[in-house]
């Protein structure tokens, strides 16, 4: 698996941003779940640096490290108490849901140094993929296209497209077909 060093952990701004987003999170971000609000939680993500398309839907209750390192295509939905641990970026492409509870952590520590230093890796979620309940998705993965996470997984490798995994590690159920 690829990873970098988390190189901003000591940054002043990095911190400064953090603590800032802390207080627009928890006074003008969850405070405000009734859905006609959806539109005011966009933007205060995109006033923090989010990169967010048409149509998206972040419950109130969902809890976002780092907006600017949160990057969603359009119609994606996330839903209650779900952790976006973004100090890599996670990407979610067009038409994802990401169900509640669902944790998607973009960070681990290096357990092969004695001082265990914190080290990422970007997830990516592409189209049309579904992230099922109470999911943990690690660092440096990626959801392939269509691809379905059960319910209480734990995913640790890619999965490929049009597939369904799901357990702890997650593997291969089966393929995902579409009947239209």
């Amino acid at each position: 698996m690829k990873y970098e060093k988390y190189q901003n952990k000591l940054s002043v701004k990095n911190k400064l941003a953090r603590l800032l987003w802390f207080f627009v999170w928890n006074l003008l971000f969850r405070p405000f779940s009734m859905p006609f609000f959806k539109k005011w939680r966009i933007f205060l993500l995109k006033i923090f640096g989010a990169r967010i398309g048409k149509g998206c839907k972040v419950m109130a209750s969902v809890k976002i490290w780092a907006p600017w390192n949160l990057e969603m295509g359009d119609y994606v939905a996330i839903g209650f108490d779900s952790f976006c641990y973004n100090p890599a970026k996670i990407i979610i492409g067009n038409r994802v849901s990401i169900s509640q509870r669902t944790h998607l952590c973009s960070a681990s520590h290096d357990i092969t140094k004695k001082e265990n230093p914190l080290i990422v890796a970007t997830i990516v979620i592409k189209d049309r993929s579904w992230v099922a309940a109470d999911a943990f998705v690690g660092m440096g993965v990626t959801i392939g296209k269509g691809a379905v996470v059960g319910a209480r997984s734990a995913v640790f490798k890619d999965v490929d497209a049009w597939t369904v995994v799901g357990g702890n590690p997650a593997k291969f159920i089966k393929k995902r077909v579409i009947n239209e």
